[in-house]
């Protein structure tokens, strides 16, 4: 599905709930990033997923630091390399590793428990091992 398409039926809630797996977070956040600078294209793909939760009734699934961080990873790695922002395919094929366990990739920079933490899910906490790559989200 083309991607403005896809954030359209995403931001009116058109997509079913059951459809929208990992994946999914990913074209979304790809899609949103093609579209705008990486500050914008993070806050309005954090704003549609948690709304997107809201609606379908999965208030407590929606967690806004795992979400800003994976953002920051991924539109860190679009930054160093800009050409992964026009295809889909070569972005899912540099971030694998996002893809297909997204938690290991989080360990690196936040414990379990901070991860969890009630605080997490509601705002954006920093990482407790190492700093994110956040230079992209700044400018």
């Amino acid at each position: 599905m083309e991607h403005q398409v896809f954030l359209r039926q995403l931001e009116t809630h058109a997509l079913s709930a059951a459809d929208f797996n990992h994946r999914a977070h990913l074209y979304a956040a790809w899609g949103y990033r093609r579209e705008y600078p990486a500050p914008e294209a993070a806050a309005r793909c954090a704003h549609a997923l948690s709304r997107f939760a809201m609606v379908h009734g999965a208030v407590g699934k929606y967690n806004h630091t795992l979400t800003m961080a994976l953002l920051a990873i991924a539109y860190t790695r679009i930054e160093s390399c800009p050409s992964l922002a026009d295809d889909w395919d070569a972005f899912l094929s540099h971030c694998r590793d996002l893809e297909h366990d997204a938690r290991a990739v989080l360990g690196e920079y936040y414990s379990s428990a901070r991860l969890s933490d009630d605080m997490a899910r509601k705002a954006f906490v920093k990482p407790d091992k190492k700093p994110l790559p956040v230079s992209c989200l700044l400018n």
